[in-house]
Formats: structure tokens, C-alpha cells, sequence
């Protein structure tokens, strides 16, 4: 089945009212399109979507410390000395020097960083830090979220500084001073963060923006009040936002029905005169053909990606409007709406298109994999494949869904090839199939976070399989089959009982940036590697 040009594509597209409208044309959707409020500009942010995971920096507040003694003597602390004003230059050209390198080379090669301007702290041997030092970074502190310090002078003055404004304080190497600091610092139960030959300073700064991405996630969930058909979801909410800070935004499916309405009847119901609506159809009608386009092949008509595409649109809207980056929707509670139905598409290519930016999407309404998702992405650089695990052989298991995606080499590299086949036996249901199997990295992580939120499972295992290449087959049927290390599938397969069924995995050995994330939000770890 070759692609087809824009034209074919939207010429498959007959809207009729019987078929997709739940209410009469004339006079709902006519309502709908003159409300006001749901015809909202363009929020800022990658695609429209609010503090977009690729689009958040970590704020680094870089600070120096120093001492400048108030008169000149020598002693047990003391072996050489200067005058006061001597000393005072000496530090000042030090700091000097010090802030040129942070504007030029920036701290390390950490992508996703902002430098803040740097401050100078001084004290004399009273140990007072200077107040007007503090008073810049007090300027500073709503947009900071660590400090870089460069602790010259005293051990104790790091530590204050991180206590006074309730940040992580973070140091390039592992010193006697920067141990004494953290023995203080972790013992008063505040956060410190020191590089070392382990764990780079690129790396830990790298994680700390992984933890704020994290701590920002709002997720759109459309439902109408109906138990999630994953019973080993995350379901407390509530403290999945206060100690987590991770927010769910529900929507009803009346909200999502009048979107996706609104977009079907598009062109009937304003002669293409609503801008907002237009350029949504627009980015739909060329989004279905660059997927068409793209594609190995097709096992579905190329107007039915469109559909699909009209979700993403719908979505979209819906997500700018909550101010959420997120998503998931249960697929049990979806199909007896028989909206799927009516508007001919399953939720399988949005995850894909999701993951491909980096954004957590998750299936059947399971937050388990969606903060999963969401860590190992922000890791890995990379997008996930998801879905039911059960044991394959004496020494695998399967892990299936038909939701991979694109970008699972990574965000900036070549998307995988892929196919775009139907979940439907009546021919509909874009889902994407990538053939795991047919890549260089055989190394695979494996991560879910239990139903309470407070523990993560984390597997370093090897892709020794897959299917549903170059199949018409139906439902879910993407498939990756993973080998745990030798002799431990039993053991993995028995603690992914505490956790639950479905699994995200990401191409890598992620399991060591894992466990220090996991650690840094507060998450007991199970490594099996």
C-alpha cells in the first residue's frame, strides 16, 4: 500500500453526524465552537504542551565561599598570612577567574542547565556570612533549585547556605572538606549531591533535572469516575501530589467528546474560519501524511491515520488547556463508551507520538508505568515500548502492547523504522510496530513503580526476541521478549508480583542513574542486574 498525497488522505474523511456525533450538530458543536473558552491560544512549550519535559533547565546557582580574616596573625589553622586587603584581592581575583570559567565553559557538558549568575560569600573568622551575599542569593532563590558550591574557608558555610533556602547544594569532587560538609549536611537530613570517579558531575546534575521534570508531571486522565481495569495502578492521588508532586488533572468524556467533535466537524461547521481549529486539522492532516509517508507499510487505510491524528489534535487541545504534560486514558472504560468505535481510532499511536517527544503516556490508565515511563526516559534520552509481561520459556518473559514508538535510540537520533498497522478486525486502530529485534543494543532496563509509589523494580535484561513485524496481526501485538541475568527470571518474575503487571523498557543499561533517581524522590529500589 503506497502513501498517499494530503488530498487522499483527508478525502477519506466523510463526517457523518449518525456515525461520530453523540448530540445533534446544529445546535451542541454550534455552542461548543462560539464558547470562548475553549478557543485558547497556543500555550508556550514543545508542540504546544505546558513545561514540556524537553523544554525544562535545572537552575544551578553557582556560590564560592571564602574567608577574609580580619587581621594578620598565624596559628594552628593559620601557617602563612596576609593583610586583610591582601587577602580580600586574593579572593576576589579567585572568584573573578572562577565565575569567567562558569560563563564559558558552563558546568560540565550537561544539557538542560541554566547557569544562574554566580555570588560570592564571605566571613571572617566569626564565622557570620556576609548579609548582603545573601541577600543576592535570596533574589535568586524562587528559580534556583541546587547550589554549586565552591567551598573555600570553612565546611560550615556550605551547609547554611543550603539550609537557609531549602536547596540541594551540590560539589565537584570528593574532599576532606566536601565530606566533612556532607557528613553534617545529610546527618541534618538536608540534601547534598558530591561528583566523584563514579558519578560525574554532568551525571548528577543531569539526574537533579530528572527529578524536577518528574516533580512537575501532571497528568490528563479522561474518565468518568470508573475504576481503573489495572487494580495495580497507583490510586492515592492525593499523596501521589504532596510527596511526589506529581499531579493527575481528570477530565469528563463529555470534555474529551466536545474537542474531538469540534475537530471532526471542523470544515461543516465554519467553513475553516477558526484559526485555532484550522491549524489543529492542518497539523493532523500533515502529521497523518508524514507518518503515512514514513512508513515500511501499512496494513489499514491511510484516512484512518488521520483519525488517529485528530486524537492527537484533540488531546493536545485538552492537555494546553489543563496545563498538563502527561497522559493516560484505561482502554476498558474507553471501548464500552464505544466513542473508539464511532471515531474509528484506538489510544496506541498517541502513546507512540508522546513518547517520541519524551512525554509519559502510559496504557489502561496505570500510573505504575507512566512514573516508570517517566524516569527512565528522562535517563535514558530515549522513548519506551510497554505493555503485559508474562513468562516466555524457563529463562524470559514477554512484554506486549502495541505501543513502542519511534524514538527508542534516542530523542536526537534517526527514528526506528516502523509499520502502521490495525487493532480492529473491521480495519481501524493505527497502531505502530517496530521490530525490536532488528537494532544494535540488545541491552534492555526494565522498571515499574508499585501501587503505593514508594518502591521502583528495576531490571537490567537482554532482548532476545519480538513480533508483529510485517504481520497483520490484531490487538495488542508488539512484542519484545526479554532474558533476565542467568538464573534470575524466577526471582525477577516473582518480585514483579509486589509491583504489578505492566512493564516499560527503554534500550541500555540504565540501572545505576535509576537507582540514584529513585533515591533522590525518595523511592525504595530493587535492582535485579
Amino acid at each position: 500500500m503506497k502513501p498517499t498525497t494530503h488530498k487522499a488522505v483527508t478525502a477519506g474523511l466523510p463526517i457523518n453526524r449518525r456515525d461520530f456525533l453523540a448530540r445533534s450538530l446544529g445546535t451542541a458543536l454550534a455552542v461548543a465552537l462560539a464558547d470562548a473558552k475553549f478557543i485558547t491560544a497556543e500555550p508556550s512549550g514543545v508542540g504546544g504542551i505546558p513545561l514540556h519535559p524537553r523544554d525544562t533547565k535545572l537552575h544551578v546557582k553557582p556560590v564560592m565561599t571564602n574567608i577574609i580574616h580580619s587581621a594578620t596573625w598565624q596559628g594552628p589553622c593559620r601557617w602563612t598570612s596576609v593583610t586583610p586587603e591582601a587577602e580580600k584581592a586574593n579572593v576576589e581575583k579567585q572568584f573573578a577567574t572562577w565565575s569567567k570559567e562558569l560563563t564559558t565553559k558552563g558546568l560540565g557538558s550537561a544539557d538542560g542547565v541554566r547557569v544562574l549568575e554566580p555570588v560570592h560569600v564571605t566571613f571572617s573568622e566569626k564565622w557570620v556570612l556576609d548579609p548582603a551575599a545573601m541577600a543576592k542569593l535570596a533574589a535568586d532563590n524562587p528559580e534556583t533549585d541546587a547550589f554549586f558550591i565552591h567551598p573555600g574557608g570553612s565546611a560550615r558555610a556550605s551547609f547554611e547556605i543550603g539550609n537557609k533556602f531549602g536547596k540541594p547544594i551540590v560539589f565537584d569532587r570528593n574532599s576532606c572538606r566536601t565530606a566533612s560538609i556532607a557528613g553534617f549536611t545529610l546527618a541534618k537530613g538536608n540534601e547534598v549531591f558530591v561528583a566523584g570517579r563514579d558519578m560525574d558531575l554532568t551525571k548528577i546534575l543531569s539526574l537533579l533535572r530528572a527529578r524536577k521534570v518528574f516533580r512537575q508531571t501532571k497528568v490528563l486522565y479522561p474518565t468518568d469516575g470508573v475504576p481503573s481495569f489495572s487494580p495495580d495502578t497507583v490510586w492515592d492521588f492525593d499523596d501521589l501530589r504532596k510527596r511526589l508532586g506529581v499531579t493527575v488533572k481528570t477530565i469528563s468524556y463529555r470534555e474529551m467528546t466536545d474537542e474531538m467533535n469540534r475537530l471532526l466537524a471542523y470544515r461543516e461547521m465554519t467553513g475553516g474560519k477558526n484559526q485555532l481549529l484550522g491549524e489543529r486539522y492542518e497539523q493532523a492532516t500533515r502529521g497523518a501524511d508524514e507518518l503515512v509517508r514514513k512508513a515500511d507499510k501499512l496494513f489499514l487505510k491511510e484516512h484512518l491515520v488521520f483519525r488517529s491524528m485528530l486524537f492527537d489534535q484533540c488531546i493536545r487541545s485538552l492537555m494546553a488547556r489543563h496545563g498538563c504534560n502527561a497522559f493516560t486514558i484505561d482502554c476498558f472504560e474507553f471501548c464500552p463508551s464505544l466513542l473508539p468505535q464511532r471515531w474509528l481510532l484506538t489510544p496506541c499511536l498517541q502513546h507512540a507520538l508522546f513518547g517520541n517527544e519524551g512525554i509519559a503516556s502510559a496504557c489502561e490508565a496505570d500510573f505504575g508505568i507512566l512514573l516508570a515511563m517517566r524516569m527512565l526516559m528522562s535517563v535514558s534520552n530515549k522513548s519506551c515500548h510497554q505493555g503485559n509481561a508474562d513468562p516466555r520459556g524457563e529463562d524470559a518473559f514477554r512484554i506486549n502492547h502495541s505501543a513502542p514508538s519511534m524514538k527508542m535510540n534516542g530523542f536526537d537520533k534517526p527514528d526506528l523504522p516502523y509499520q502502521l498497522g490495525r487493532f480492529c478486525e473491521q480495519g481501524w486502530g493505527t497502531k505502530p510496530v517496530i521490530d525490536f529485534m532488528n537494532n544494535d543494543e540488545k541491552t534492555v532496563t526494565v522498571a515499574r513503580v508499585d501501587p503505593t509509589a514508594t518502591k521502583l523494580l528495576v531490571l537490567k535484561g537482554t532482548l532476545v526476541g519480538s513480533s508483529g513485524w510485517g504481520k497483520d496481526l490484531l490487538g495488542c501485538s508488539v512484542e519484545a521478549v526479554i532474558k533476565p541475568p542467568s538464573g534470575r527470571a524466577d526471582e525477577f518474575m516473582r518480585r514483579r508480583l509486589v509491583y504489578g503487571n505492566h512493564l516499560p523498557w527503554v534500550y541500555g543499561d540504565y540501572t545505576k542513574d535509576l537507582k540514584t533517581l529513585a533515591e533522590m524522590l525518595g523511592l525504595s529500589v530493587e535492582v535485579i542486574s
